[in-house]
C-alpha cells in the first residue's frame, strides 16, 4: 500500500471542510453518513463542525453497490434507512469515496424524493474516473486516480484496513 495524503494532512482538510459547512449550511442541518465506509470520516468531520459552531443533528444511511467486490456492481442497495424525518430538513450526506457516483446519487434522489429542503453531498475523496451518474458533490476532501484502490480511514478492501489511519491505495 501506498500512503496518497497521511494523517495530519486528511486532519487539516476535514478542519478546512468543516470551517466552510459551518458557514454554508444552516445550524439545524442533518449530517448523514453513508455506512459503512464514511463513519471514521463522519465522527472526525462532525467534531471538526462542532469546533467552528455547527452542531448538526446526525442519522445513518447505509447503501452498497459493491458487496465486497472492488468493483461497483451497477446495482445501489438500500441496507439501512434513516431512522428520523427528514422532511423539510437540509441534509448532508457524507461518503468515503466517489468512484462511480451512483451511491451519492441514488442517496441524493432518495432525500429528495422524502421532501427534503435541499440535499447536500461531501466525498473524503473523488476519484477521478469518468463517472457513471452526473453527479458533483458540494464537498470534496481529496481527489485520487482513477485506478487507485483506495483503504484506510474507513474504506475497506473487503472488509480489512478500515482502521488505517490514513488514506492509501492497493
Amino acid at each position: 500500500m501506498r500512503t496518497l495524503f497521511d494523517e495530519k494532512t486528511v486532519a487539516e482538510r476535514i478542519d478546512a471542510l468543516a470551517r466552510q459547512m459551518a458557514k454554508d449550511l444552516p445550524k439545524d442541518f442533518l449530517m448523514a453518513p453513508v455506512l459503512t465506509g464514511a463513519f471514521i470520516f463522519a465522527a472526525d468531520l462532525l467534531r471538526a463542525l462542532y469546533r467552528h459552531g455547527a452542531d448538526p443533528l446526525v442519522d445513518f444511511v447505509q447503501l452498497s453497490s459493491y458487496a465486497g467486490a472492488r468493483q461497483s456492481s451497477g446495482v445501489v442497495t438500500l441496507l439501512k434507512d434513516f431512522s428520523i424525518d427528514i422532511e423539510g430538513k437540509t441534509v448532508l450526506l457524507v461518503d468515503d469515496v466517489l468512484d462511480t457516483g451512483r451511491s451519492l446519487h441514488f442517496g441524493k434522489a432518495m432525500v429528495l424524493d422524502r421532501g427534503a429542503a435541499a440535499a447536500k453531498t461531501c466525498a473524503l475523496v473523488k476519484k477521478l474516473t469518468g463517472h457513471a451518474e452526473d453527479l458533483d458533490p458540494d464537498y470534496i476532501g481529496f481527489e485520487a486516480g482513477a485506478d487507485d484502490f483506495l483503504i484506510g480511514y474507513g474504506m475497506d478492501d473487503d472488509g480489512k484496513g478500515r482502521g488505517v489511519p490514513f488514506i492509501g491505495a492497493v
